[in-house]
């Protein structure tokens, strides 16, 4: 890339993506995130949202609520924010530890976990419009053991059809150049 491109793409970059940070030493609650994504809505007009991970939100529950309650008024408050705001929200939550490959001594390849295997409720795959898993089957594997580099996109949910369908497409990644590419598969 020349200089110049980066400087396009750097101008880019910082007219189209807005980061929310919390203050530091603070765990952000989902009423943070979404105050400051409603503000970021109506100044600079955005269209999408990433809220990446789901563990660092702040976990307290008030009232004593159970985990599956919490992240169902969770999960609702972000689609209300989404219908509401005309804004696409995308929201990263990663499933329990899994035994396989490098992890607790295992050898196999790690099975793709569901979406019912996000740690914290089952209201993950239920309430989402649309479900996709990244998984990376021989993530940590040996040389001769596989490609490590292999990651597999698994659409599991499609609520809306025209929006797209389930289905998976096994993709490589290159560190490299930290693009994706099918054609070496």
């Amino acid at each position: 890339m020349e200089f110049g491109e980066m400087i396009d793409a750097l101008i880019w970059l910082d007219e189209h993506f807005h980061m929310i940070r919390p203050l530091p030493d603070t765990m952000p609650t989902i009423d943070y995130i979404l105050e400051k994504a409603r503000a970021a809505v109506l100044r600079y007009g955005i269209q999408g949202l990433i809220i990446d991970p789901y563990n660092e939100l702040d976990p307290n529950r008030s009232g004593g609520i159970s985990e599956t309650e919490h992240v169902s008024r969770l999960l609702t408050k972000i689609k209300r924010f989404a219908q509401h705001y005309d804004c696409h929200v995308w929201f990263v939550a990663h499933p329990r530890t899994q035994r396989g490959l490098g992890v607790g001594g295992g050898t196999e390849s790690l099975p793709a976990p569901t979406m019912y295997d996000i740690s914290g409720s089952a209201h993950f795959i239920n309430k989402a419009d649309n479900g996709v898993v990244v998984h990376r089957p021989l993530a940590g594997a040996s040389v001769g053991q596989g490609d490590p580099f292999t990651v597999q996109l698994l659409v599991r949910k499609v609520r809306n059809k025209l929006a797209g369908k389930i289905g998976d497409v096994t993709l490589r990644y290159d560190g490299a150049t930290g693009q994706y590419d099918a054609s070496d598969l």
